[in-house]
């Protein structure tokens, strides 16, 4: 960075260079920021949430040649916003435009104006939180940044700045377990925390007259078994599914075989089929396994990654929506999905735009602008369906143009299609008008949001790692049952975790399942799964639907 300092500070393209330098070392600690998951679920995506934000913002530079710090600061702001996906990458575009909004009109970033943007990122971050909670990477973000307020008078180069905020990051991250006991109890620090401090350790070593941090200085987790993995490119890799048929399957060995072969591995089913889902480099190698293992291959299904990343925001949304011609409705709604099935359910009930999305494939604010686009109303509801998601939504309505935009704030499918179904009923009792009244769409608000909270959603999934957590031993392959981002139960069969779960949270007034399919299971097995539940609760109705939804065996609704 030194060759493009000049007189008053660091320039635009010296900011430019540390950046790429700084997203390029990021990029080598996806998977551990992700495995910093509380829960110990397949489907942690912090890091790639992060990652993909970083990704978005430097495309907004990559083709820039200025020297003005301000200009290449707010573009990449503009970029992060844009591509912001998850909370922890939010958050992060959000601490990245109050430090471009504090810099103005700065040709040249010295270490006073770095302190006061630093304050501002956070002051704007925060700002930006409805509740904050600490223990994050805004505790992070603040701790680090008082800690250079403390030091703004010592007539420090930048460099030494940068320094003294990278340190006390570290710091201020080894104590989030102190702040949140839910991270004490898993074994881990905050994984949005963790990202935002190897981002600016990445800063910090693209600086030529930095020493790169100590790697003992960059705290992961004290005692959860991770290491910092540096082995694998950037890519994302290929994501392959496929069904292993045979007798006398072992799912244990199978999944102890595959877990060196690449990351974020499902393994499930029993002795005569199992269904894989693992992320590789090299598709052919899980494959060969299988083949060479003596098992029958189904339903094989391989997807590029890093094609899909690239793939416009357009693409992902349902082409449901009506052409622009035609007269615009008092109001559209669209909602976030994680599969085929559950796709088709929403575009059912009426969803003029279906985002494909979920845990582990959160959409950016540049994905809902691109649907709040499409949709032909004066109005637009969105329902994201998940609690990561949320806030995404929200930065997006902020960011749309002159039209009224709510967000619902939906934590599930299950919760999303309660929401809609209410709204469809809401238009049949003829309470709707027909007009874009605002009194019409706040009493239409009212309905969906009351749908969403009455009624009761479970989901299922698998455990990656061992774990102890709200008084449950938790081992690795046992089913999870969680609601409401809580662990109710944990087994060692589906069945077994879907009873136990149902009896934790059954009350006199439900009398409808719904449960939704996965991919990966069969319909024959959810069909003999709701036979023995119905043995078992005799007084309930239950119904099946595929949602296609990957990780998640089972998504269940009680109404």
């Amino acid at each position: 960075m030194s060759s493009c300092r000049n007189k008053t500070g660091v320039d635009g393209n010296a900011l430019k260079q540390v950046l790429a330098s700084a997203i390029g070392q990021f990029s080598q600690h996806i998977e551990v920021i992700n495995e910093m998951n509380v829960f110990p679920v397949p489907d942690g995506d912090t890091g790639i949430n992060m990652y993909h934000t970083l990704q978005r913002a430097y495309s907004e530079i990559s083709d820039l040649d200025s020297s003005d710090v301000a200009e290449v600061s707010r573009r990449f702001a503009y970029g992060a916003l844009m591509g912001a996906r998850g909370n922890s990458g939010t958050i992060l575009s959000q601490l990245l435009k109050g430090f471009a909004e504090q810099l103005g009109t700065a040709e040249a970033l010295d270490t006073s104006q770095f302190a006061l943007a630093c304050k501002r990122a956070v002051q704007f971050a925060y700002e930006a939180v409805t509740s904050p909670v600490e223990g994050t990477i805004l505790t992070v973000a603040r701790e680090a940044t008082e800690t250079l307020e403390l030091h703004a008078g010592d007539d420090l180069a930048l460099p030494k700045a940068l320094t003294i905020l990278v340190r006390a990051a570290q710091a201020s991250l080894r104590r989030t377990p102190e702040l949140l006991p839910i991270l004490k109890e898993s074994g881990v620090v905050d994984s949005g925390a963790l990202g935002l401090v190897l981002f600016l350790e990445g800063l910090a070593s693209g600086d030529g007259k930095l020493d790169s941090p100590e790697k003992a200085e960059s705290p992961v987790a004290a005692g959860s078994g991770v290491a910092m993995d540096s082995s694998r490119d950037a890519s994302y890799g290929y994501d392959v599914q496929f069904l292993m048929l045979g007798k006398d399957l072992n799912i244990a060995q199978i999944r102890q075989d595959l877990e060196p072969v690449g990351w974020s591995l499902l393994v499930v089913g029993d002795h005569s089929t199992v269904k894989v889902h693992i992320h590789v480099d090299n598709p052919a190698l899980p494959i060969d396994y299988a083949v060479q293992s003596g098992a029958i291959l189904d339903d094989i299904v391989i997807e590029n990654m890093e094609l899909q990343f690239r793939r416009r925001p357009w693409q992902e949304t349902s082409s449901a929506a009506p052409p622009k011609h035609q007269t615009a409705e008092a109001y559209g709604v669209i909602a976030v999905a994680p599969g085929d099935g559950l796709r088709a359910v929403f575009e059912d009930l009426g969803c003029e735009a279906v985002i494909r999305g979920g845990q582990g494939r959160n959409p950016s604010v540049e994905d809902f602008l691109v649907a709040i686009d499409r949709v032909n109303a004066s109005s637009v509801f969105i329902l994201p369906n998940n609690r990561n998601i949320i806030m995404t939504a929200r930065q997006a309505a902020e960011s749309a143009d002159e039209r009224r935009v709510d967000v619902l704030p939906t934590t599930s499918v299950v919760q999303g299609i309660s929401a809609l179904i209410a709204l469809r009923s809401f238009e049949d009792s003829g309470e709707d008008s027909g007009e874009d009244g605002g009194g019409d769409l706040d009493s239409a608000i009212g309905e969906m949001r009351a749908a969403a909270q009455q009624v009761c959603s479970i989901e299922i999934t698998q455990a990656t790692r061992d774990s102890h957590l709200g008084g449950l031993a938790i081992g690795c392959g046992d089913f999870l049952a969680t609601s409401d981002g809580q662990i109710l139960v944990a087994g060692a069969t589906i069945e077994a975790s879907v009873s136990d779960a149902l009896a934790k949270v059954l009350k006199a007034e439900h009398e409808l399942v719904t449960l939704y399919y996965g991919d990966g299971i069969q319909e024959r097995e959810a069909k003999k799964l709701i036979e023995r539940l119905s043995f078992t609760y005799s007084e309930l109705e239950f119904d099946l639907v595929f949602g296609g939804q990957e990780l998640y065996p089972y998504l269940i609704g009680l109404e």
